[in-house]
């Protein structure tokens, strides 16, 4: 397989994020001729919108609610040469098969920053008080390109090491975090500090972002609930949030939204 869309659904008790992978796979068919998914699970499924579903050999998240100790495998468990590596609660607005041609121009993408309901660019929230500290890159792990090459390799084998080695990573590199487990932002931000200290090899296309649907990026006090005071619906094939049409590939965060718009 050449190239396509890999992500991790590992469901827990609060949420089917299989089920939320359908939605998201059906949006990626919808705008794109080059719309192969692969979804990485710990059952097995068998959904006509998945083109591969890749049952994980090893677990590292069974004792966890939110699983994450897995995402550094994507590497390996991925069919294809060139991947771009996704969240399960996100959904595609428009066409994006014109990436592709910039992405094989190199071995490993990051997304810096975010989008916010309006489309403006977000470099600081609440939520990543940690980075400011530690002087982390502000990368997103929820839209990530790699091609299968040795520096994707050494990128993903940093991951793992901090992953599996986390309470040490915490205590002795990070300064005032408290983290019981591992995220993965945060794994893929110190991961590439590693590697590039001082991101002199930072690539950051301005078309590579997402919208992120969270209260602290939409720049709404903690008072005002986000889906209903912005409003979030679906009209005809679009999506629009407090008024805006989103362009983006648009990362929901509330995972109840998908039924609430299309059922």
């Amino acid at each position: 397989m050449d190239k396509g869309y890999t992500w991790f659904a590992l469901n827990n008790a609060g949420t089917d994020y299989v089920d939320l992978s359908r939605y998201l796979a059906r949006s990626i068919k919808k705008h794109n001729k080059e719309n192969k998914v692969c979804v990485i699970t710990d059952q097995q499924v068998h959904h006509e919108e998945f083109d591969h579903v890749v049952v994980l050999k090893e677990d590292h998240s069974q004792q966890q609610e939110w699983k994450l100790n897995n995402e550094w495998q994507v590497f390996e468990l991925t069919p294809f040469k060139h991947t771009i590596k996704l969240e399960a609660d996100m959904l595609f607005t428009d066409n994006t098969d014109w990436w592709w041609h910039h992405l094989h121009q190199h071995n490993l993408m990051f997304s810096y920053d975010c989008r916010s309901y309006s489309d403006s660019v977000v470099t600081r929230t609440p939520y990543r008080n940690l980075f400011d500290r530690n002087g982390l890159p502000n990368v997103y792990s929820a839209m990530t390109y790699f091609r299968k090459s040795r520096q994707a390799q050494t990128f993903y084998n940093l991951c793992k090491h901090i992953t599996m080695n986390w309470d040490q990573v915490r205590d002795k590199m990070l300064v005032n975090c408290h983290d019981k487990q591992a995220t993965t932002d945060v794994v893929y931000a110190l991961a590439l500090k590693i590697m590039d200290p001082m991101q002199e090899n930072k690539i950051d296309y301005e078309w590579f972002k997402f919208m992120h649907n969270k209260p602290g990026v939409n720049q709404l006090h903690d008072g005002f609930e986000n889906d209903n005071y912005l409003y979030t619906m679906r009209v005809g094939d679009d999506i629009m949030v407090g008024s805006h049409r989103q362009s983006r590939v648009f990362h929901y965060h509330n995972k109840a939204l998908t039924k609430e718009m299309y059922e």
